[in-house]
Formats: structure tokens, sequence, C-alpha cells
């Protein structure tokens, strides 16, 4: 490979990794995991029995 190819393939790397950090952030900040796991929580607290939920920490809140 030429030393250009290298520098560029580098280059879109390097700026593909940013971007990736950036919407990863954004979406942490935006609240939608806090739903997510909310509904994951619900949906399993009301899956099991209720001796089985009353012991388990996640959910009594």
């Amino acid at each position: 490979m030429a030393k250009w190819q290298v520098a560029l393939l580098s280059s879109l790397c390097t700026l593909v990794a940013v971007i990736m950090v950036i919407f990863i952030y954004t979406f942490m900040q935006s609240g939608v995991i806090e739903v997510i796991k909310e509904e994951i929580m619900d949906d399993y607290c009301s899956s099991i029995s209720i001796t089985e939920a009353r012991d388990l920490e996640v959910c009594n809140d």
C-alpha cells in the first residue's frame, strides 16, 4: 500500500471511532437506556412468582 493510502485509512478509522463515541454518548444521555432497563425489570418481575420477586431487591423498587 502507498503511504497516502495508509494515511487515509488511518484517518478514516479515527474518524469512525470518534463518531461512534459521540453516538454512544448521545444515546446514553438521552435516557433511552434507563427506559429500556426499567421495561426489562418490569417484564422480568411480572413473569416470576410473587415470593421470588419479593426476595429480589430489583423487584422491590
